[in-house]
C-alpha cells in the first residue's frame, strides 16, 4: 500500500454493565464472553488499546497471538458520580440533565470534561500513528466515536455517531501526508466480527 495509513478500530466485547445499560468509564470490569473463537479478516502482530480489562481481554480473544500495548490515555471517559449508574437512576438529577443536553460544556461531578477526554485520545492516537502503515486498536465506544468524529470521512458530531460491538471500523488514507495534515480519511468500512463455524 506504499505510504497509505490504515486504522482498524474495534470496540471491546460487552461487559455486564453494558448489558445493564450503565455508564461504564474507568470501572475495570471483565468481558462476559471469553471462550468463543472468532473469524477476523485481519491478524495484526501488534494491537493498541486501553489498559482496562475489557479491552485487554477482547484483544486476547480476537488476536491471541498479537502483542497488546495498553495505554491509560485510551480509557473511556471518566463519568465521575454518574459511573455505573443507568439513565433511570439519573434522570431526575438536574446536573445529569444538563450534562445530557450540553455534554461539551457540563462536566459530571468528579468526572472528566469532554475537552480533556477528546484531547487525551487524539494526543495518544497521533503518538502511535506516527508513520504510514496498518494499525489496530481495541478500545471503548466513546474513544471510537471521538476518532470517527475527527477522522471519519464525513463531518459528524460525537453525539451523532453510534458504535457497535463486534464490528471493525477501518479508516483509510491513501498517503501519510494527508493523515499528518489532519485530513479526514478517504474511506470508512464497517465489517462485522463473526464467530467461527464449527467444522
Amino acid at each position: 500500500m506504499g505510504h497509505s495509513v490504515i486504522v482498524h478500530l474495534i470496540r471491546h466485547e460487552k461487559t455486564a454493565a453494558n448489558i445493564e445499560r450503565k455508564y461504564i468509564g474507568w470501572t475495570d470490569e471483565s468481558i462476559i464472553t471469553k471462550n468463543v473463537e472468532y473469524d477476523l479478516p485481519i491478524q495484526p502482530e501488534s494491537v493498541y488499546g486501553s489498559d482496562l480489562k475489557r479491552c485487554r481481554e477482547t484483544a486476547h480473544l480476537y488476536f491471541p497471538t498479537a502483542y497488546f500495548h495498553p495505554f491509560k490515555k485510551f480509557r473511556e471517559m471518566n463519568f465521575g458520580d454518574f459511573e455505573m449508574k443507568t439513565y433511570e437512576q439519573l434522570k431526575d438529577n438536574p446536573l445529569y440533565r444538563q450534562w445530557i443536553d450540553f455534554p461539551k460544556t457540563v462536566i459530571p461531578p468528579n468526572g472528566e470534561s469532554f475537552a480533556n477526554f477528546t484531547e487525551r485520545i487524539i494526543h495518544q492516537f497521533r503518538q502511535i500513528v506516527a508513520a504510514s502503515g496498518d494499525y489496530c486498536f481495541v478500545v471503548h465506544g466513546g474513544v471510537i466515536r471521538v476518532l470517527l468524529s475527527v477522522f471519519g470521512p464525513k463531518e459528524e458530531s460525537f453525539q451523532q455517531i453510534a458504535v457497535q460491538h463486534r464490528c471493525i471500523y477501518t479508516l483509510q488514507w491513501s498517503n501519510w501526508t494527508s493523515f499528518e495534515g489532519g485530513a479526514r480519511c478517504e474511506l470508512l468500512s464497517v465489517v462485522p466480527i463473526m464467530e467461527k463455524e464449527n467444522s
